[in-house]
């Protein structure tokens, strides 16, 4: 099975971008070897002016699935001399976990079929980000854990949304594969909910240039699709 994950880092002022390029192509090369190594299936780095976001696809041991298996400071580690510290309980690190609130499907089956619409058409791995005003992030959280639970609303398979102080990052493919947690076509009650509380105005579009989510540039993505057939390793 997968275990998903996003992180945000936050960019130095004053880094040489030619040495930015590097360290990001030392952690493309890092995370491709973990990729062919069977470790992980996905990795997709991106960037919004000074801010960085990571989403991660781990295949996880059937024992142990909600348990990582890769240290992500070590895996972004050629990145570190041009990321800004972030202080926590137990020390700075550079890569701060964000905290899941959206998805439209559970990443319980084999990785074969977690992928298999990744085989079928060319994808796009978009990632965006959007600005909640924050006394609106409550209610935000809120609705989309309910629509979470419900498992009616349909959206892409790979879709995955995550939240660090008010700010959330999307990561989803297109063609887009639409799919609902609970595979049923009953009409959302949560939806019609939501709708009935403006949902268009928790959105910063200031911040987002005009967007509700605003799609930001790719630095690298590395996915076990993008490997020659010989070099995948299967796990469940």
């Amino acid at each position: 099975m997968i275990r998903r994950s996003q992180y945000r880092c936050s960019f130095g002022e004053t880094c040489d971008p030619k040495d930015v390029e590097h360290g990001i192509e030392a952690c493309r090369a890092w995370a491709a070897h973990q990729v062919e190594t069977g470790l992980l299936c996905n990795v997709s780095f991106y960037r919004y002016e000074n801010m960085g976001f990571l989403y991660l696809e781990e295949i996880a041991e059937q024992a142990e699935p909600e348990r990582p298996r890769t240290n992500v400071e070590e895996l972004m580690a050629p990145l570190r001399a041009f990321l800004k510290p972030w202080p926590e309980e137990r020390g700075d690190r550079y890569f701060v976990p964000m905290i899941n609130v959206y998805y439209h499907h559970t990443a319980r089956e084999d990785v074969d079929s977690w992928e298999y619409e990744r085989t079928t058409a060319k994808k796009t791995r978009v990632g965006r980000v959007a600005f909640v005003y924050p006394e609106k992030l409550p209610c935000y959280v809120r609705y989309h854990q309910m629509i979470v639970e419900e498992g009616l609303l349909k959206g892409d398979k790979y879709a995955f949304i995550s939240l660090h102080e008010n700010l959330l990052f999307s990561y989803y493919e297109e063609p887009r594969n639409n799919v609902n947690i609970k595979g049923s076509e009953e009409e959302s009650e949560v939806i019609r909910q939501w709708m009935a509380v403006d949902p268009e105005s928790h959105f910063d579009r200031v911040k987002a240039k005009g967007e509700n989510f605003l799609v930001i540039p790719c630095l690298f993505t590395v996915d076990r699709v993008d490997l020659p057939k010989e070099q995948k390793t299967t796990e469940a």
